[in-house]
């Protein structure tokens, strides 16, 4: 499993399949996680599933959200990020959104 914080950038190979989970404690400030709606990417090409609420006992729990990612259009070695995800949950501030950058890059050979 890989993270990241919201405001980083997370590296995804095309053909891989990869749980991937970020934690949004700085995008939510003290608010928990109560449950997540939706995730989806800008990027056509890459499969999202398995949205959930990261809720074990780490430091991102019931701040982080965790999700499967495979597929993806790889960029060009000088882009900073090739896709945008946004996520939508919610807490006891009601309906939120965060938005997660991912670099799609081809496998190493």
């Amino acid at each position: 499993m890989s993270c990241c914080l919201s405001n980083q950038v997370l590296t995804h190979y095309v053909g891989e399949s990869k749980t991937y989970y970020a934690d949004l404690g700085e995008a939510i400030r003290g608010r928990t996680i109560t449950g997540v709606t939706a995730i989806v990417s800008d990027d056509a090409a890459l499969t999202l599933s398995g949205l959930a609420v990261v809720s074990v006992d780490t430091s991102e729990a019931n701040t982080g959200v965790s999700w499967t990612m495979a597929g993806g259009t790889a960029g060009s070695d000088d882009d900073e990020f090739t896709a945008t995800l946004r996520v939508t949950f919610t807490t006891s501030a009601g309906t939120e959104q965060a938005r997660v950058r991912v670099q799609v890059v081809n496998a190493l050979p």
